[in-house]
């Protein structure tokens, strides 16, 4: 009798017949992602699109006027924005959504998914190896269960899964602090050159608007696509150099060859695509940025010059004008926040405090060319600080003091006050900088953010962030989405 139980055992009750082995394992393991929409092909940090890329060079100084590769729907390292703004297209069809099975084991698998108690897609059925285990299905935003079939020989498996397909759209609009003034694509070669003399030809993403992806609101982006593989971002980028609110973001920029504003640009791109998050930089060429460098550059006393073009013409002095056009700032956000309720309603609008730019490496403040300590500290007390006093009292290189009434406040206070029309500031481009124990300043030396005044090809990129300054300015915009936008999966 024991003989008998033992060969029983061994022939039936262990499930192996004679002769024969264990079957191969049979295990239903599904997962699924969304196909990136800010595309980092080979994990530089920067978006690649779909608007070609310079034939040879691209990170050269002088990279080749040719362009290849436009429209060919495949990311390449260094490709341009699609049509100089898009990092990719817009999911009019749906995203493409990767089912994948890799990590089963059988002999063959499907795929069915279902909104609700309805099938929307069911895959053929395939052999499931390595090669063969990725399924990509293209679906429409909203909620689904993803059902993975896995089966081996006769007998069948299953898992599901359920999931959310949503997408978020970026928004960049304003100035050249968005646009990415000075950072074209090739800066790394710029940054390079022993010669400040030597020539350089900067690859944009956007000529007219000194475009590009290293931009602090494109890296930003980038940065919430790859934060979660299942919540794709499109990320719109339309900022331009030199804008102001009413020559810019509300009406055409001439002076960059535009002739729609970025508002009806954004309007025409998006063709009613949803936009969770506005990204804005605007205010500093309503006060003046460019004419103040200028005046500051080249006399003593700048706040007390008088200048005869761009928005402070007409003002006594550089510091009446300031306040003057700060006063306006209110109504202009305002009329901003209007427009953004009808191109992106319910969308949150972010908009960046400027970085100071006025201290060294230890915190005073610069000297820089012609410029003395006395001015950046004007500059940094009256137009970029946040919290600024009622009065300054500025003291002239003859030893007198001037009161400057600060009755406007200063640039970084009316943007820190746009709550008050629905926007979000991001304060920490400021407080990184300005409320810092090292200064980041043009004449920081190695901690500088900035870059420096140059006469070669990268000329407009003077007093704008230099690469670092633009990651520590994505980094601020990145914290301030995260948590504040809508997540899936």
């Amino acid at each position: 009798m024991r003989i008998v139980v033992a060969v029983l055992l061994l022939l039936g009750v262990v499930g192996i017949a004679p002769g024969s082995t264990a079957s191969p394992a049979h295990e239903a393991v599904g997962s699924w992602t969304i196909e990136p929409q800010s595309r980092d092909t080979n994990g530089d940090g920067f978006i690649d699109g779909d608007g070609g890329v310079p034939r040879s060079g691209a990170l050269s100084v002088s990279p080749s006027s040719d362009y290849v590769g436009a429209g060919n729907r495949v990311a390449q390292p260094n490709e341009r924005m699609i049509d100089g703004h898009l990092s990719w297209y817009l999911p009019r069809r749906g995203y493409t959504v990767n089912l994948n099975a890799c990590k089963s084991k059988g002999t063959s698998h499907r795929w069915t998914v279902r909104q609700g108690k309805k099938v929307v897609k069911r895959t053929s059925q395939a052999p499931l190896n390595k090669r063969n285990c990725s399924t990509p299905v293209v679906l429409k935003e909203g909620r689904y269960t993803f059902t993975l079939t896995v089966n081996n020989g006769n007998r069948t498996k299953n898992a599901s899964i359920p999931g959310q397909v949503r997408g978020l759209t970026i928004l960049s609009l304003g100035d050249s602090y968005a646009s990415g003034e000075g950072n074209p694509r090739n800066i790394e070669a710029w940054l390079g050159l022993r010669n400040p003399l030597s020539s350089f030809t900067p690859y944009w993403d956007d000529v007219d608007c000194r475009r590009s992806t290293r931009a602090a609101p494109a890296q930003a982006a980038l940065a919430i696509e790859k934060s979660n593989p299942k919540v794709p971002v499109t990320f719109v980028h339309l900022a331009c150099s030199g804008a102001t609110i009413n020559s810019g973001v509300l009406g055409p920029q001439a002076g960059a060859r535009q002739t729609e504003s970025q508002i009806d640009q954004a309007r025409r791109v998006l063709r009613g695509q949803r936009v969770d998050a506005v990204l804005l930089s605007i205010g500093g060429n309503d006060v003046g940025f460019t004419s103040i460098l200028e005046a500051c550059v080249l006399n003593t006393n700048c706040p007390l010059r008088q200048v005869t073009s761009g928005p402070l013409a007409g003002y006594a002095t550089i510091q009446e004008g300031v306040q003057g056009q700060l006063a306006g700032l209110g109504a202009g956000y305002q009329a901003i926040s209007q427009a953004l309720a009808d191109v992106a309603p319910g969308a949150q609008i972010f908009i960046t405090m400027y970085p100071d730019i006025t201290r060294n490496a230890n915190g005073a403040p610069c000297t820089y060319l012609t410029m003395s300590q006395g001015d950046f500290t004007w500059a940094r007390s009256t137009i970029l600080t946040p919290t600024p006093p009622a009065d300054y009292p500025y003291q002239t290189t003859q030893g007198q003091t001037v009161n400057f009434p600060l009755t406007n406040g200063s640039l970084n206070a009316q943007i820190a006050n746009t709550g008050t029309v629905g926007f979000t500031p991001v304060t920490g481009s400021w407080s990184a900088s300005g409320d810092s124990a090292i200064g980041h300043g043009i004449c920081a030396g190695a901690q500088s953010w900035v870059i420096p005044v140059n006469v070669n090809g990268n000329v407009n990129g003077a007093f704008h962030p230099n690469p670092t300054g633009q990651l520590a300015i994505a980094q601020a915009i990145t914290q301030a989405l995260r948590g504040a936008l809508p997540t899936a999966g």
